[in-house]
């Protein structure tokens, strides 16, 4: 009997081969022995899925190009959405439908299904793909009790820290197999550094007034350094840029996962079962950011990037300021903490009852809930105003440069901390998700080789999202002297990219907190000074109202009723066998959008409804030619909602004296519409073997993920004007305003390979080797607006790789298994044209390579040992601004290993 890995990828492709659509699965085993962090990284390994990484590991997943926004997730049969935070950089607060992966750990489950083709019978929603996760239920086991667990010791290189994993399942049934009950539980921690360069985006030298008029720049006169922008775009290629706030940064994460799963189960004849199960994960995590940066490039105003002065440079045949020397350069030290956690709960009950031989009802009831809560978002910094002698260097390295920052970077005495000047950000966030979810159908066997489907289903679903900041600008902090500053720092071993300094001076935050009282929420006295750390509530516009806090606080609640009707068939014609689904679904939505709006400093309560209608019609064909060879046709109309943030009447502003930003709602996005083509041959030449080839199509009608950028002045948004004019900004401060519309479509095409071979022809031990590759390719072009929202330009799908590819060399006998596998995804966008920000055509990510492997060796036949690792090339995670190739972020993780063993008995 085949067992271990060579049999969980048999079962995969069984499953896959009688399923009417296009489908592939990862069963329990691919999940258990592949060294995965969670189950973002162990869906990669499928054919055409991508997954973006946060903090080292896998967080979300793109289908085909199609990025988490256009991806459906089930768990256990239901829909849901779970969320969890991350840094600025890496998407920050998920507000969307996309599914964060990281909150799970990959032993909770033990099938992962990728459905990519459409059936009227499976709930609307996805572009993409929709992704099924189904925990372990008690009668999938053969044995009657069952016992499993692991227990591993995880170790990362970069961080130097020792993390436990734990893993471990009971499950019985009777002695007639037809009830059963199930528990599983995993937890793990782990310590994750994150060291790098980033740059917060580069803008033009002639932006924010540009550079003082005594600037020098071999080859360039003041006129050409101190061009600025046009709105439009035409002299963007003739201009200088650099770096906004070059730095480097030192980040650490310390997460904390627990799952636990259950259900019972009972068939008591063969036309009757029921399932109650459910599930619960929480992840939590504390997080530390440190940076040394120089913020004057980025400041606008007189006492910012207008005082600096470019004493020496060099620009590059890219119009990159890759080489520089600066008098007048404001230093900063900003030190981040952020406590946050995602508690996610379901419960569902699944009934499967035979009326009568030919006819069957099938009901599911559903709730699942997920809570993200970030009760800190504590932001402290250090300032030294007009350094001079300042440089960066991108000559040798264009993601590492080398910087001298001039001065002693760890001694205190080199810092200050000035009322106007230096922050102090005190934020809270919440997101909740919530789904209610009923779904009725009924199943005809109309004659032999026919069934007729019919099918209702009601879902609701709640979003909500809150936010808490001070009342006053965030610089209104207080003035220190020399002594409190020295008093409130401490030392920190930190990267800071000058090859004489490996350290510097952070804020100590408890030294804050206990001396400063600046979680009092209150008004404090410093030095003299009245200092206001009051912060608001959920009365965001009421007697205490907060403008700023308003404009990222809101719900939305969706309503879905669909009606749908299926026809299965199997008919054998001309000797070839035919299967399918035809079918057609109807639904409705409706949508209720709940923020705020300002007009003269004042958040204004707003409430949009909405409903609209969609019929989405759908086949899948096979065509059995032999044995081993069949064809796929697939083709359907599909659709994708709006993304929830996008959909708040409100938005999200930040204004600091290095960044304007507002991220303005629309709540009239119209879902983005497509058809989709699938047609695709599979061959399964030998035993757990297959050579797959698929070609797919997607007309995409429109677009409601499309982002604009425009700069508006700050008096024309409706906050408060003293926002600005405390931290010494002008009232009329140019402000990056983002907007997402509904935009065009356009058409995405694209093929995937797929090759899995278990080598069992080679002679000795050689026939203990297999192979698993697969290579998808894809391409979109579609219309965006142009630059400040002019015209409009062609560019890729955001969150879209070319190309994707995966590889695995595995040798499994008695005693050994070995694995080694590589995951590629190719650079991608996430904002183009019009969408990309100071004055730069794209903004997104490189490609990466990631290499990860295991071993495992039975000591006995219940007994594994495993050697574990990921990661072991340590990847950067590498993002850019412009088709240029400028750079954003620079960041390694360190290789990661696991060092354990597994039971089951």
């Amino acid at each position: 009997m085949v067992t271990g890995f060579r049999s969980s990828i048999q079962s995969a492709q069984i499953e896959k081969r009688r399923a009417t659509g296009a489908v592939d699965v990862i069963k329990s085993e691919d999940i258990a022995k592949f060294p995965d962090n969670n189950l973002a990284e162990s869906l990669q390994r499928i054919p055409g899925v991508a997954i973006s990484r946060e903090g080292g590991e896998g967080r979300s997943i793109a289908v085909r190009g199609l990025g988490p926004e256009y991806t459906r997730v089930r768990i256990n049969g239901m829909e849901a959405v779970a969320t969890t935070g991350g840094s600025d950089a890496g998407g920050a607060v998920n507000r969307g439908r996309g599914f964060d992966f990281n909150v799970f750990a990959s032993e909770l489950f033990n099938s992962l299904t990728v459905r990519k083709t459409a059936s009227a019978s499976v709930e609307e929603g996805s572009l993409g793909a929709t992704v099924d996760l189904q925990a372990a239920r008690p009668l999938d086991f053969r044995d009657r009790f069952v016992v499993a667990g692991s227990a591993r010791a995880g170790y990362n290189d970069l961080s130097k820290s020792w993390d436990p994993r734990l893993a471990g399942l009971v499950s019985w049934q009777n002695g007639s197999g037809t009830l059963g009950a199930l528990f599983s539980a995993a937890y793990s921690t782990r310590t994750i550094d994150e060291t790098g360069h980033s740059t917060v985006r580069w803008s033009p030298t002639g932006a924010n007034g540009g550079f003082n008029a005594a600037s020098t720049l071999p080859g360039y006169s003041i006129a050409q350094i101190n061009t600025v922008p046009a709105t439009n775009g035409s002299n963007w290629g003739n201009l200088i840029y650099h770096p906004r706030i070059p730095r480097y940064d030192t980040w650490s994460n310390d997460i904390e996962r627990l799952g636990l799963t259950g259900a019972v189960q009972w068939k008591p004849n063969d036309g009757t079962e029921i399932v109650i199960e459910g599930l619960y994960a929480k992840s939590k995590t504390e997080r530390q950011e440190n940076y040394i940066e120089a913020l004057s490039f980025s400041r606008t105003g007189a006492t910012g990037k207008a005082q600096s002065i470019i004493r020496t440079g060099e620009v590059d045949d890219r119009n990159n300021l890759v080489y520089g020397v600066f008098d007048d350069v404001d230093a900063r030290i900003e030190s981040r903490r952020d406590e946050f956690s995602t508690t996610f709960y379901q419960a569902n009950t699944v009934l499967k009852q035979e009326i009568t031989d030919h006819f069957r009802l099938n009901g599911y009831v559903g709730y699942s809930k997920s809570t993200f809560d970030s009760p800190v978002q504590t932001t402290v910094v250090l300032d030294r105003l007009n350094t001079d002698g300042f440089s960066w260097d991108y000559r040798d390295n264009d993601r590492l440069p080398t910087m001298n920052w001039g001065f002693d970077t760890a001694n205190p005495a080199s810092w200050s901390f000035i009322n106007g000047t230096s922050d102090i950000r005190i934020r809270q966030n919440e997101v909740k998700n919530d789904f209610l979810s009923t779904k009725l159908a009924g199943e005809w066997d109309v004659t032999d080789g026919f069934k007729l489907s019919v099918g209702g289903e009601y879902r609701r679903f709640r979003y909500d999202t809150f936010e808490s900041r001070r009342f006053v600008a965030e610089t209104s902090s207080g003035t220190l002297t020399a002594a409190q500053v020295a008093a409130l720092t401490s030392p920190f071993n930190g990267a800071t990219g000058d090859p004489t300094r490996s350290s510097y001076v952070i804020p100590n935050l408890q030294g804050f907190i206990d001396t400063l009282g600046i979680y009092c929420n209150c008004v404090r006295n410093i030095n003299g000074q009245q200092v206001d750390f009051r912060v608001n509530g959920r009365d965001v516009a009421g007697t205490n109202p907060n403008a700023t806090a308003a404009s990222n606080t809101g719900n939305i609640k969706e309503v879905d009723k669909a009606l749908w009707f299926m026809l299965d068939f199997e008919r054998e014609l001309g000797g070839i066998t035919f299967r399918g689904d035809a079918g057609v679904r109807y639904v409705r939505t409706g949508q209720t959008s709940f923020g705020y709006g300002l007009a003269s400093g004042a958040a204004n309560p707003i409430t949009v409804k909405r409903n609209y209608d969609n019929w989405l019609p759908s086949i899948n064909l096979v065509a059995e030619l032999t044995s081993n060879l069949q064809l796929r046709f697939g083709a359907a109309q599909v659709i994708t909602r709006p993304g929830l943030g996008a959909l708040s009447p409100g938005g999200n502003l930040t204004l600091q004296a290095a960044n304007q930003v507002f991220n303005q709602g629309n709540p009239f996005l119209n879902p983005t519409e497509a058809s989709n083509l699938d047609v695709s041959a599979e061959w399964y030449f030998a035993r757990g073997s297959l050579l797959a080839v698929s070609l797919f199509q997607k007309n995409i009608g429109s677009l409601s993920g499309t982002q604009i950028s425009t700069l508006v002045p700050f008096n024309q948004l409706g906050f408060p004007l003293n926002l600005a004019t405390d931290q010494g900004l002008a009232v009329d401060v140019p402000v990056t305003v983002r907007r997402t519309i509904n935009g065009e479509g356009g058409k995405l095409k694209g093929f995937e390979i797929n090759y899995q071979h278990q080598l069992s022809f080679l002679p000795g031990i050689l026939r203990n080797l297999g192979v698993l590759t697969n290579y998808t390719y894809v391409k979109a072009d579609l219309r965006y607006p142009g630059p400040g929202g002019v015209g409009t330009v062609i560019g890729p799908l955001t969150n879209l790789s070319k190309h994707t590819a995966n590889g695995t060399l595995f040798y499994e006998d008695s005693l050994l298994s070995m694995r080694g596998s590589v995951s590629y995804r190719s650079g991608y966008v996430e904002a183009f044209g019009g969408g990309a920000r100071d004055q730069n055509n794209e903004e997104g990510v490189n490609g990466a390579l990631n290499v990860d492997a295991s071993i495992g060796i039975n000591i006995t036949k219940n007994i594994t040992l495993t050697v574990e690792g990921n990661n072991l090339t340590d990847e950067p995670k590498d993002q850019y601004i412009d088709a240029t190739d400028r750079v954003v972020l620079n960041h390694r993780f360190g290789r990661q290993f696991y060092f354990g063993a597994r039971f089951k008995f």
